[in-house]
């Protein structure tokens, strides 16, 4: 199956009433001024800046380089990882690319901040940062950070996410003079069945599409259109199997966490349903898909996903379901009281449950799957611990005992079928 080549469209003639609506705005933001890849860069007059090397931010002089605009908060975890990445860059590529962060907040708020984080003072960031910035935000606007701009010889070559920042991307900007990026426009907007929509008398209509450039990723919604008067249901620029997830958690949540070891593939392929390896926004161009459904009435969630994820069944030709499979677990079990050793200090947490204990043992990565046979409903306060024996001794005092066994556990089925 290649989705990029996948464009189906069914129609179903039905006649039904218009239930009441349930919407999602953007925050009004103006465009105006936004510039776009392929235009001529207009530098602001003046910038203040504080951090670098750099005496001075001169545009006409830079424009010799790359000029990498990466636009940040204090307060973004991904804005924050990335910037040691970027300094790497900036001192392997020094004569080649000028790296500058961008912020919005004040040099005050930015000065405590770079003084107080240990992760960047550990890693010798040290780029220069643009404060109090009004004037390139309002040229590149964004809802999201980062938010990453490729400047070259006076044009804008790329507005994009920050997985696109490498060394590769650089350099072939810098010695070809062209790049060719996804592009990064958080107020996209598509309209799958646009030609749909002008079919007269027009009452239900399924579209799916591969990924649309330019558009914001959009979980699960159903909207009224105000231009047809009818319902869009649409999942944008997102991977097959997150689209399955979303419309069964819209139906039932799972009784079980559903990490990627309770995931049973029946496919010829499973990274061509979801980005296992965490690729980004390339495996997502050739993988992810965008659906909309239109409709004349409105339905509640949980009705409307199991609507949708029919489509998505019968037009990819698979099925999902939950069944269980035999694995080594991590089970919690009733057992003796006995006396912690380790001390109670103020990093552990208490959990509401032993069942959110299971959950958190099962995403902690030191163990296999995690089963709760004991059914507690009393706070569980557990510290660090780094091994099963270092978990038992804090179990201790609960009377709950982890044990790994083979066990019986729920999964989630991704199945090709035969067409």
């Amino acid at each position: 199956m290649n989705v990029n080549s996948l464009t189906l469209t069914v129609l179903f003639h039905l006649i039904i009433a218009v239930g009441t609506l349930k919407s999602q705005t953007k925050k009004e933001v103006d465009l105006s001024k936004a510039l776009k890849v392929g235009d001529s860069f207009i530098p602001p007059k003046a910038v203040q800046f504080m951090r670098g090397e750099l005496k001075v931010i001169d545009w006409k002089a830079l424009e010799d380089k790359v000029v990498i605009l990466d636009f940040f908060d204090t307060y973004c975890g991904t804005c924050i990882e990335l910037m040691p990445k970027l300094q790497k860059l900036q001192d392997k590529y020094a004569d080649k690319v000028q790296i500058i962060n961008v912020g919005w907040q004040d040099k005050q708020t930015l000065e405590k901040f770079y003084a107080s984080n240990a992760y960047l003072k550990e890693n010798h960031v040290n780029l220069p940062v643009i404060y109090a910035d009004t004037y390139l935000k309002e040229r590149f606007p964004h809802q999201g950070a980062p938010h990453v701009v490729f400047l070259y010889k006076g044009k804008i070559h790329a507005i994009t996410f920050f997985r696109q920042v490498t060394a590769e991307n650089i350099l072939a900007l810098y010695e070809t003079g062209a790049i060719n990026l996804p592009l990064k426009n958080d107020f996209g907007t598509v309209d799958l069945s646009a030609d749909i929509n002008m079919v007269k008398n027009l009452k239900t209509s399924i579209v799916i599409t591969g990924y649309q450039d330019g558009v914001p990723m959009e979980a699960f919604s159903t909207r009224l259109d105000s231009v047809t008067g009818k319902f869009k249901t649409t999942m944008i620029n997102r991977a097959i199997y997150r689209c399955i997830r979303l419309c069964t958690n819209k139906m039932k949540r799972a009784d079980f966490f559903v990490p990627n070891d309770r995931v049973v593939w029946k496919v010829k392929n499973p990274r061509k349903y979801d980005d296992l390896d965490r690729v980004g926004e390339s495996w997502l161009i050739e993988n992810g898909i965008c659906y909309e459904r239109t409709d004349e009435v409105y339905r509640p969630d949980s009705i409307q996903a199991r609507l949708v994820l029919n489509d998505l069944h019968n037009v990819l030709g698979i099925k999902t379901y939950y069944s269980t499979k035999n694995m080594k677990s991590v089970v919690l079990k009733r057992g003796a009281m006995r006396k912690s050793k380790a001390p109670k200090t103020g990093s552990g947490r208490i959990y509401e449950n032993s069942r959110a204990l299971a959950e958190s043992i099962e995403s902690s990565g030191f163990f296999p799957t995690a089963v709760d046979l004991v059914k507690s409903k009393d706070h569980i306060y557990i510290g660090s611990f780094n091994n099963l024996d270092e978990l038992n001794d804090q179990l201790g005092p609960y009377g709950i005992v982890a044990v790994i066994e083979d066990q019986d556990i729920p999964v989630f089925v991704v199945e090709e079928v035969d067409q």
